[in-house]
């Protein structure tokens, strides 16, 4: 940005010492489309501005023109004509750039919960997958199901059943930390990433989530919510399709054995005592949506 300035400036200078004519666009058109390289519309309506006022400046303070007084309004026009037609240009341009950002992020967020949907959970499952390799670091996953027949009964009430689904998610994401990663991928269906976690730490916390939620939601429905976990750990061997498919086994063997339960594979040991504490060392994320 300063950069930007400091060349709209030299370019003034230049111009009052040889004046440029018409030819004083050519650098001020640049310095506007430089102001690309710099974030937000605000700093290009600026540049636009100045240069603007530069420019009429430069005609009137310039020594020596000995051109025609016709010729060399033609050329201040031209000048402060290329100037706005530029600066629009750049405008348009950022303004295409935040909304096609704009679009972009709605499409990677469910718009119930207003956290984000199963394709930003592959994208980003990718790269973390990737970056626990890198550093080797342990990387867990969790599949949530959320089993309750009322709720999710064809002839339900659709905004109950949305400000319920909202409820549980917004349960969920109180429970873990800022660092986990936290997606609705299908009607009912969530999913956690947990950087940095092994198989029992993760499990852990699960077992927490699973308690809260239920008993949250158990107060404000008329029938029992059942939530099945399904836990799996990334292998040396394995890539996305094995590690979710792990998951989603550990999950139906959850829901094979009853619901509301935590399963994991491999198969590891129930141990409630630690829960709480192990809740409790985790910083946990606050924001809710």
């Amino acid at each position: 940005m300063f950069i930007i300035i400091a060349l709209m400036l030299c370019i003034f200078i230049i111009d009052l010492n040889t004046p440029l004519g018409a030819a004083a666009a050519v650098p001020y058109v640049l310095v506007i489309l430089a102001s690309l390289w710099v974030s937000g519309i605000r700093f290009t309506y600026c540049i636009a501005a100045i240069t603007f006022i530069l420019t009429i400046i430069g005609f009137y303070q310039s020594p020596g023109i000995v051109m025609p007084m016709d010729i060399v309004l033609f050329n201040r026009a031209l000048t402060l004509l290329l100037i706005v037609c530029a600066a629009l240009m750049v405008i348009k341009i950022k303004k295409t750039n935040t909304d096609m950002s704009a679009l972009m992020t709605q499409m990677l967020i469910d718009p119930v919960t207003g956290y984000k949907n199963r394709q930003a959970f592959e994208t980003e499952l990718d790269n973390e997958i990737l970056r626990s390799r890198r550093y080797h670091r342990s990387f867990s996953i969790a599949i949530i199901d959320i089993d309750l027949l009322k709720l999710f009964s064809d002839d339900y009430d659709y905004k109950s059943n949305n400000d319920s689904i909202k409820q549980i998610s917004q349960e969920i994401k109180t429970n873990i930390r800022v660092t986990d990663l936290f997606y609705r991928i299908d009607i009912n269906v969530f999913a956690i990433l947990f950087p940095e976690t092994d198989l029992c730490e993760t499990k852990k916390v699960c077992e927490s989530v699973r308690k809260k939620v239920s008993a949250r939601m158990d107060k404000n429905t008329e029938n029992k919510i059942m939530v099945s976990i399904g836990i799996a750990m990334l292998d040396e061997t394995d890539n996305k399709l094995k590690l979710c498919k792990r998951a989603e086994d550990a999950l139906f063997i959850a829901k094979r054995n009853g619901g509301n339960q935590v399963a994991t594979l491999p198969q590891i040991a129930n141990k409630d005592k630690p829960v709480v504490a192990a809740i409790l060392s985790r910083s946990r994320s606050t924001d809710t949506v």
